[in-house]
């Protein structure tokens, strides 16, 4: 069993999507403390955070480091068309990475930092694709629906969830391609991560609609409860490079604010 959780980090705003640097110093979220969902960065420890973007759209989330640390990827549905955008760590304008009219997003790189991938309803449904970091043409990665998509550590596979829903599982493909074949039956959407020896995710609720993180081990292809959540999940777990520490997001506080509109009419 896990250690006694204890709160990261915690504001009136949603907090959300967290993802640790690939050397452990450095922590990117979606927080929405500045009044809309905007990327933001940190420190491991969660110190020293500092809005990232200011896409100033309904929804901009889905963040993902390169390898190198340098850049960040991200989606948002800016103007009302969702694409994919990628912006240096220490800030600038951001550069949009698609041009589709169908709903792009969920981008995440590559482990040799060549590709990134993303998911895309182009085809006219929810695949996985990747576009070269450098720009160029997309591929098609999944045949048979894909939503978000990492490559393991080892860079040896794709696992995605199937789509947007807990209810279809996490899959995974060899990153040359070939089959494409189910490894858990349920995760929340965007709650899994893949470690060196096994999947950390969320399912969905059991029976009496509790929720748990669980371990799944390759080793023996088994999974075990490693925490039960006192609340339902938010968007979004992440372990560190050491696998020492995992994040996690609980939706624990439902509030609104009441606002003062002067003369509206």
């Amino acid at each position: 069993m896990a250690d006694a959780a204890k709160q990261f980090a915690a504001s009136t705003r949603l907090e959300c999507n967290p993802q640790f640097s690939a050397d452990g110093k450095r922590l990117v979220f979606v927080s929405s403390r500045g009044g809309s969902r905007e990327i933001w960065i940190s420190n491991a420890d969660g110190t020293n955070p500092v809005p990232l973007t200011s896409m100033n759209a309904s929804i901009t989330g889905g963040p993902n480091w390169s390898p190198d640390g340098s850049h960040i990827v991200f989606d948002s549905n800016k103007g009302g068309q969702w694409e994919v955008y990628a912006i240096g760590a220490a800030g600038g304008t951001p550069q949009r990475l698609t041009e589709n009219p169908a709903t792009n997003g969920v981008p995440s790189w590559s482990q040799d930092g060549a590709w990134i991938y993303f998911m895309s309803s182009r085809s006219g449904q929810a695949q996985v694709w990747k576009m070269p970091a450098g720009g160029g043409q997309p591929v098609q990665v999944t045949k048979q629906g894909g939503y978000v998509a990492v490559e393991s550590p080892d860079g040896r596979f794709v696992y995605y969830s199937k789509s947007s829903t807990s209810a279809a599982g996490l899959w995974r493909v060899p990153v040359r391609g070939g089959e494409e074949t189910e490894v858990l039956p349920s995760v929340t959407l965007l709650n899994f991560a893949v470690a060196n020896d096994g999947i950390y995710y969320i399912p969905s609720a059991n029976a009496q609609r509790q929720y748990s993180i669980q371990y799944f081990s390759f080793a023996t292809g088994k999974s075990v409860s490693i925490l039960g959540l006192s609340y339902a999940p938010g968007a979004g777990i992440a372990v560190s490079p050491d696998g020492k520490t995992l994040l996690y997001t609980l939706m624990d506080d439902r509030s609104s604010d009441l606002m003062l509109v002067e003369d509206f009419r």
